[in-house]
C-alpha cells in the first residue's frame, strides 16, 4: 500500500479521538488500537504526538478545501460561485463533527486575528480564490469594479465571523435552517446593502 494511503488512513483514525478527547487526553495507544497496530507503528508516520496532531489538522483543512472547490468551481456565474463557496464552506465545517469539535477544542486552530494564524495557508488559499471570483465578476460586468484584494479580505472577515458564532453555539441550535438564514442574510447585505433606496 502507499505510504499516502496509509498516512490518510492513520489520520482518520485519529481525527476523532482528537475531536472527542482533545489533543492532551487522546494518546498514541488509543489511536494504534483503532488501527490494529502497536503505537511504535505509528511513529513510522509522526514524530510525536504533536507532529501527528499537526498532520491531522492540515489534512482536515485540505479536505475541507477540496469540498469547497469542488462545490464551486465548475460554476460560472460569479454571484453564484461566491455564495457557492461561502455556503460550501460553512456546511463542510458545521456538519462535519469532528472538524467542529477539533476546531472547539483548539480555538487557536482558527482565530480571529491573521497574526495568530497556523492556518494562514488555508486562510490565504480561501482569500485569493475569493479575489478570483470577484475580478471574474468585474470582467463580465456583474460585480461593481472594487479593490477586490480589500474586498476578498473584508468577505473572508465576515466568513471567518460566521465560523467563530458556529463554533461558540451549542451543538442543537445549529441547523441547516439557521445556516441557510444567516448566508441568506448575508448574501443580502453584499449585493443590496442595507439601504433601502442606493444612493446615487
Amino acid at each position: 500500500m502507499r505510504p499516502r494511503m496509509e498516512s490518510e488512513q492513520i489520520y482518520e483514525a485519529a481525527i476523532p479521538f482528537f475531536a472527542r478527547y482533545g489533543f492532551k487526553k487522546t494518546t498514541l495507544d488509543d489511536i494504534a488500537g483503532a488501527l490494529g497496530m502497536s503505537n511504535t507503528n505509528i511513529y513510522l508516520y509522526a514524530k510525536s504526538k504533536q507532529d501527528l496532531y499537526e498532520g491531522c489538522i492540515q489534512y482536515a483543512k485540505e479536505k475541507w478545501q477540496d469540498y469547497v472547490r469542488q462545490q464551486s468551481e465548475s460554476i460560472e456565474e460569479p454571484k453564484e460561485k461566491l455564495l457557492a463557496t461561502f455556503r460550501s464552506a460553512v456546511a463542510y465545517l458545521i456538519f462535519n463533527e469532528d472538524v467542529l469539535a477539533l476546531l472547539r477544542n483548539d480555538p487557536s486552530i482558527f482565530p480571529m486575528l491573521p497574526d495568530l494564524d497556523p492556518v494562514a495557508e488555508y486562510n490565504d488559499w480561501t482569500s485569493q480564490y475569493v479575489k478570483e471570483i470577484l475580478d471574474d465578476g468585474i470582467e463580465k460586468g456583474v460585480f461593481r469594479p472594487l479593490n477586490t484584494t480589500i474586498t476578498s479580505v473584508l468577505l473572508f472577515g465576515w466568513y471567518k465571523y460566521i465560523i467563530l458564532s458556529a463554533l461558540g453555539m451549542k451543538e442543537e441550535t445549529l441547523s441547516p435552517e439557521l445556516l441557510e438564514e444567516t448566508l441568506t442574510t448575508m448574501s443580502s447585505l453584499l449585493f443590496n446593502g442595507l439601504l433601502e433606496v442606493p444612493e446615487e
